[in-house]
C-alpha cells in the first residue's frame, strides 16, 4: 500500500517541489546567460545590435526593470515596520528577500552593458562625479547593503533557535527574547533608512534618463515620480507572486487579507502611474513642440504595438486587482501579476526605442525646402550592407543579447530559491 501523507506534509512536499523546480530553471538560465556573456567578452559589443545611434538597448531596459522591482520590494517591507501594517507583517521577510535579489540582479546587468567589465574598479578608484553611471552604482551598492541587512536582521531569531545561519555567533551569549528584541529594533531602524533609499534608487535611475536634455522622450520632470509608482506596483507584484508560491493554495485562505492588501497596493500604484502618463502625454501633445511631436509619432506609429502592450496589460491588471473576484483567487493574482511584469518590461523597452530613433541633431537650411533634417550619426562599424552614417537605427536585440539578458532573471530565481530552501521565509503568524 502507498504511504498516506497528511495534508500538512503533502503541502510541504508541493512547496519543496516548486523550490527545486525554480532552482533548476534558474541554474539553466544562469548557464545560458554566462555562455552568452563569455562569447560577448571574447568578440566585443559588436555582437549586439547596439550602435552609436542606439547605444542603450535590452541590457539597460532589463536593468531599469529590476531596479524598479528592487525598490518596490523594500518599500513594502519598510512600510510594514514604519506604518505598522499588521496584515502584511507575515510577508516582510519575503519582501526584503525579493528586494535584495532584485538589487543584485540589477547591479549584475550593468556589467555586460559596460563591455570592458575589467575596468569596473575605475568607477570606485577614479569616479567622475558628473557621470550618471557613478550615481547609480553608488546608490545600488548602498542599497544592496541595506536590503541584505533587512533580511539579516529579520532572520536572527530563527537562526538563534535553530543554530543555523551566518555571522550570528555573537547571539550565543544572548537569550532568545534578547535576540528577538534586537531583531525587531534593528529591523525598524533599517526600515527607516531603507524607505528613503528605496525611493532614491529609482529616482536616481529616472534622473539618469531625465537629465539627458537632448532626448525629448526622457527630458521630463514627471519621470522620477512615474518610475516610483511603477516600482511600487511591480515590486509589490513580485512579493505577491513569491508569497503565493510559498504558501500555496493551501495557505492562501489563511493569508487572504494580506493578499488583498498587496493587490490593492499594486492597483493603487498603477492609478498614480496612469495619471502621470496621461498628464505627460496631454502636455507634450498640447504644446506640439517639434521634438515632442517627432517622438509621439514614433510612439504611436512605428512602436504602436509595443506601446499598446505597455498600456493595455498594466491597465487590465489595475482594474482587475481592484475587484473582489481577483483578490480572492490564487490563480487570478498570479496571472494578473505576470501580465503586469510583461507590461512593465515593455515600458522599459519603450524608454529606449523612441528616444534613440528621434536623433536630436538636425539641420534647417535657409532658402531651401529642408527643415529639421536629422543629422546622420556614425554607426561605429564598417561592414558590408550596413550604412556608415544613419539618422535612425532599426534596433532589435541579437540572440547574444537575449541570452545575456537572462542573467538577472536567473540570478533572482537562484537567490530566492536557495534562500527559501536554507532558511525560514514562510509567512510568520502574528
Amino acid at each position: 500500500m502507498g504511504k498516506v501523507l497528511l495534508p500538512e506534509t503533502q503541502a510541504r512536499k508541493v512547496v519543496d517541489t516548486r523550490k527545486n523546480t525554480a532552482l533548476g530553471i534558474s541554474i539553466l538560465l544562469l548557464l545560458i546567460s554566462l555562455a552568452g556573456w563569455g562569447y560577448q567578452l571574447s568578440q566585443g559589443l559588436v555582437v549586439t545590435n547596439m550602435r552609436n545611434p542606439f547605444s542603450w538597448g535590452l541590457y539597460i531596459a532589463t536593468f531599469a526593470f529590476f531596479v524598479g522591482i528592487a525598490a518596490g520590494g523594500l518599500i513594502v517591507s519598510s512600510s510594514v515596520y514604519l506604518f505598522n501594517l499588521e496584515k502584511l507583517k507575515p510577508f516582510t521577510r519575503i519582501a526584503s528577500l525579493s528586494a535584495f535579489a532584485s538589487t543584485l540582479a540589477a547591479g549584475a546587468m550593468v556589467l555586460p552593458d559596460m563591455g570592458r567589465v575589467d575596468r569596473i574598479l575605475n568607477i570606485f578608484f577614479h569616479p567622475n562625479l558628473r557621470s550618471p553611471l557613478v550615481w547609480d552604482v553608488t546608490v545600488i551598492s548602498i542599497y544592496l547593503v541595506i536590503t541584505f541587512l533587512s533580511v539579516y536582521m529579520q532572520l536572527l531569531p530563527d537562526w538563534k533557535e535553530t543554530g543555523r545561519g551566518f555571522w550570528n555567533g555573537w547571539t550565543k551569549s544572548k537569550s532568545l527574547s534578547e535576540v528577538q528584541a534586537f531583531s525587531q529594533q534593528w529591523s525598524k531602524r533599517v526600515a527607516m533608512v531603507g524607505l528613503p533609499f528605496a525611493i532614491l534608487i529609482h529616482t536616481v535611475t529616472a534622473l539618469i534618463f531625465a537629465t539627458q536634455a537632448s532626448r525629448d522622450w526622457w527630458n521630463t520632470a514627471v519621470l522620477p515620480p512615474d518610475f516610483i509608482s511603477v516600482a511600487v506596483a511591480s515590486g509589490t507584484a513580485l512579493v505577491l507572486v513569491i508569497s503565493l508560491l510559498v504558501v500555496g493554495k493551501e495557505g492562501f485562505v489563511e493569508h487572504q487579507g494580506a493578499f488583498r492588501t498587496l493587490a490593492s497596493i499594486v492597483a493603487g500604484a498603477l492609478v498614480v502611474h496612469f495619471f502621470i502618463v496621461a498628464v505627460d502625454l496631454i502636455v507634450e501633445g498640447w504644446w506640439g513642440k517639434p521634438g515632442s511631436l517627432d517622438v509621439l509619432s514614433l510612439v504611436f506609429g512605428r512602436y504602436g504595438g509595443l506601446y499598446a502592450l505597455e498600456i493595455v496589460l498594466p491597465l487590465f491588471t489595475m482594474f482587475y486587482f481592484f475587484t473582489r473576484k481577483a483578490q480572492s483567487s490564487f490563480n487570478s493574482l498570479i496571472v494578473g501579476s505576470i501580465l503586469l511584469f510583461i507590461g512593465v518590461f515593455a515600458h522599459r523597452l519603450m524608454l529606449m526605442f523612441p528616444a534613440f530613433n528621434a536623433i536630436p541633431l538636425s539641420l534647417t537650411l535657409p532658402g531651401m525646402d529642408i527643415n529639421n533634417w536629422p543629422y546622420p550619426v556614425a554607426v561605429g562599424q564598417f561592414k558590408e550592407g550596413v550604412p556608415i552614417f544613419a539618422s535612425s537605427w532599426a534596433y532589435a536585440p541579437t540572440l547574444v543579447e537575449y541570452a545575456v539578458a537572462l542573467l538577472p532573471f536567473g540570478l533572482v530565481g537562484f537567490v530566492v530559491s536557495v534562500a527559501l530552501k536554507l532558511y525560514n521565509f514562510v509567512p510568520q503568524k502574528h
